[in-house]
C-alpha cells in the first residue's frame, strides 16, 4: 500500500516557487550573457562562479571509475551547456529555446529504454511523444522556423543532459549531489575556459562592454540556479513525489516567456503557445509516470 502523500508545508511551497522563479528568470538570464560573451566564456564566466562555492564539496570519485566518471561529467557539464550557449548565441528570441530545453526529461526516457533496457510504459512514451510533438509544433510558425539551427542546438542540449541524467544513476550510491555539481561546475569551468581562449576572441572588449544586467545575469545563474535553486531541489525531491512537484515547476517557462516579453520585447504567439503547452504536458506525464514506477516498486 503506498503513503499517503504528505501535504506542502508553507516553507516548502515557498522554496518550491523560489525555484520556478529562478529557473525562469535564468532562462532569460542565459539569452543575455550569451548576447554580451561569447557562448564559450559565458559559460566559463558562469561556472566559474558556482565553482567558487562548491569546490568544497568536491571529493574523490569512485575508484576504478574516472573513465566513466569523466564520460558523465563532460556530458552533463561542458556538452550540455557548451552546446546551449552557442544555440542561445544564435537564436533571435530566447521563448522557443525556453521551450525547447524542457525535452531532456523525455530524452532521458529514450536513453534508458536504449541503454539501461529499461522498460517504459505506455504514458511516458505517450509523454515522450507529445513532448517532441510540441517542439515540432513550433515550426509551424515561420518566425521560428527561421530559428531552426539555434532551436536544434538548444534541443540538442537538451537530450545531452537527459542522456547525463541516465548516466550518472550509476553513480547514485557512491557520489552525493554536492560531490557531483562540483565535479560538473570543476569540468564545465575547466572546458570552457580552455574552449574560449583557443577559439573565442574579444574576451577583454566583451567584459569591458557588457551591461550591468550582463554582469548580474552571470552572478545569478552562477549562485542562485547552480547553487541555490539545486539545494532546493534535492530537498524537495527527497521529501515530496515528482509528480507533485513537477507541474509546479513546469511553471518555469511561463516566467521565461513573461521575462522575455516584458524584458526582451519578444512576441510570444498563439503557435508558441500551442507547442510550449503540449511540451510541457508531456513532460508532465513522464513525471507522473515516473511517480508510479517508484510507487509500485
Amino acid at each position: 500500500m503506498s503513503a499517503i502523500p504528505r501535504a506542502f508545508t508553507l516553507l516548502d511551497f515557498a522554496q518550491l516557487m523560489a525555484v520556478v522563479l529562478i529557473w525562469g528568470a535564468t532562462n532569460i538570464c542565459s539569452k543575455i550573457i550569451v548576447d554580451a560573451f561569447p557562448p564559450m566564456m559565458a559559460a566559463a564566466l558562469r561556472f566559474g562562479i558556482a565553482l567558487s562555492v562548491l569546490a568544497f564539496f568536491i571529493r574523490k570519485p569512485p575508484p576504478g571509475q574516472w573513465r566513466n566518471f569523466l564520460l558523465v561529467l563532460f556530458v552533463m557539464g561542458p556538452l550540455h551547456f557548451g552546446v546551449q550557449y552557442v544555440g542561445l548565441r544564435m537564436a533571435e528570441d530566447a521563448a522557443p529555446m525556453v521551450v525547447a530545453m524542457q525535452i531532456w526529461a523525455p530524452a532521458s526516457v529514450i536513453c534508458a529504454a536504449v541503454l539501461l533496457k529499461e522498460r517504459v510504459s505506455p504514458l511516458r512514451w505517450a509523454g515522450v511523444v507529445l513532448a517532441f510533438v510540441g517542439v515540432a509544433w513550433m515550426n509551424f510558425d515561420p518566425a521560428i522556423l527561421a530559428q531552426i539551427g539555434a532551436l536544434s542546438l538548444v534541443a540538442a542540449a537538451a537530450i545531452a543532459y537527459g542522456l547525463g541524467a541516465v548516466l550518472v544513476r550509476r553513480f547514485a550510491g557512491s557520489v552525493g549531489p554536492w560531490p557531483m555539481l562540483g565535479w560538473v561546475s570543476l569540468v564545465t569551468a575547466v572546458t570552457m575556459t580552455f574552449g574560449t581562449v583557443t577559439f573565442e576572441q574579444g574576451h577583454v572588449e566583451a567584459a569591458r562592454d557588457a551591461s550591468w544586467l550582463a554582469w548580474a545575469c552571470v552572478g545569478f545563474a552562477g549562485l542562485f540556479s547552480s547553487i541555490v535553486a539545486s539545494a532546493l531541489v534535492f530537498r524537495l525531491v527527497q521529501r515530496y513525489e515528482v509528480s507533485r512537484t513537477t507541474p509546479y515547476l513546469l511553471l518555469a517557462p511561463v516566467i521565461s516567456f513573461a521575462i522575455a516579453y516584458w524584458l526582451l520585447g519578444e512576441t510570444i504567439t498563439l503557435q508558441l503557445i500551442a507547442g510550449a503547452a503540449l511540451t510541457m504536458a508531456g513532460v508532465a506525464l513522464v513525471a507522473i509516470a515516473e511517480s508510479r514506477v517508484r510507487a509500485i516498486a
